[in-house]
């Protein structure tokens, strides 16, 4: 017996070990404690009780089915989270928001401003949504606050206090492409999907790509910060700044276009001191 207990005492140190690194590889936020601690009679106390026995040498059979217990108690919390367990303290605390109601009659200009990333996405039907990326970071959650007067009416997302057990990587927003936006947005190591979505003259900062797709109705937009940037085979561009294209695209006296024999529905202004790399995105890929 006492073979298999030192290898279920290495065993949970691997454990311990293993989901400190799944916290710093951004797979495991540290909000996990809050849920040991709400479950100490089945976490806590049995740990406790098992360094005492630990400490005054005891390797009697109880202690061996108590390693096996901790065991499992180490292994289920992780994956319980990991898979978004809705008995976790974790996620009791609200993190979705909604406004399905906006007027469509309304241009709205969406206003993001945060140090982190933001997966930006839109969807068939008026108004907005918004949750947290699922991952551990230095963000709160989001709240939503809307202008009612005014054009165009304003949605601004800002960041709420958050304990610093529950802070995330950032934010999953969802615009509806039955409104008019104008985009101001901030963020960083962000994934931007702009297609089937009416835009006005909008502005992007930070750091992250972009996905420009053939629906995407909009006239200007300008860039800051480094990107990586795909644009649909099926959306005419021109790109002015300095910046990386495609072989493919031509360079002419108004700035780069990816497609020579159409007139261009798209102006990309890349703003100075800015690194943006452009590729091509077939259709289906």
């Amino acid at each position: 017996m006492i073979k298999y207990v030192n290898s279920f005492k290495i065993l949970l140190f691997l454990i311990i070990a293993v989901q400190i690194a799944f916290y710093f590889s951004g797979y495991l936020r540290p909000s996990i404690i809050y849920d040991y601690i709400d479950f100490f009679p089945f976490t806590f106390f049995p740990a406790i009780v098992y360094f005492y026995l630990n400490i005054k040498r005891i390797t009697n059979r109880f202690y061996f089915y108590l390693s096996i217990y901790l065991l499992l108690i180490l292994i289920f919390f992780p994956i319980a989270q990991i898979f978004d367990a809705n008995f976790l303290t974790t996620y009791n605390f609200p993190s979705y928001l909604e406004n399905r109601e906006l007027n469509k009659d309304s241009e709205y200009l969406l206003v993001i401003d945060t140090s982190g990333s933001v997966n930006l996405n839109t969807f068939n039907e008026t108004g907005y949504t918004a949750d947290v990326i699922d991952k551990p970071g230095n963000i709160g959650y989001p709240e939503a606050v809307e202008t009612l007067v005014g054009e165009p009416k304003a949605v601004l997302f800002r960041e709420i206090e958050t304990s610093s057990l529950l802070k995330v990587a950032g934010w999953n927003i969802n615009i509806g492409n039955k409104n008019i936006w104008k985009l101001n947005l901030v963020s960083f190591n962000s994934e931007l999907n702009l297609d089937n979505i009416k835009l006005n003259n909008s502005r992007i900062a930070g750091t992250g790509n972009i996905f420009l797709g053939e629906g995407l109705e909009l006239e200007e937009l300008k860039i800051n910060g480094n990107f990586e940037i795909r644009v649909s085979e099926d959306l005419a561009v021109v790109v002015t700044g300095k910046v990386e294209t495609p072989a493919s695209w031509i360079g002419a006296t108004i700035g780069y276009l990816n497609q020579a024999d159409e007139v261009y529905k798209l102006k990309i202004i890349v703003e100075d001191g800015s690194d943006v790399k452009f590729y091509d995105q077939k259709e289906g890929s």
